[in-house]
């Protein structure tokens, strides 16, 4: 699944703060959904994510 797709669902909200890294867990980008630094990666495969009670969601490319 890339980034884009991922980001469809109703998981991430215009306030949730979006963390991309990569498979070393090296910060990409962070940010909101929206910001440029993020959306540079939107066709990029998701490896996995992570999701945490305060609003933040961390997610690890391929």
């Amino acid at each position: 699944m890339t980034l884009a797709r991922m980001l469809e669902k109703d998981l991430v909200k215009d306030s949730t703060e979006v963390v991309i890294r990569d498979t070393d867990c090296h910060v990409l980008a962070r940010g909101s959904w929206f910001q440029d630094n993020v959306l540079d990666y939107m066709n990029r495969e998701v490896e996995s994510f992570t999701w945490q009670d305060d609003n933040k969601v961390f997610i690890d490319l391929k």
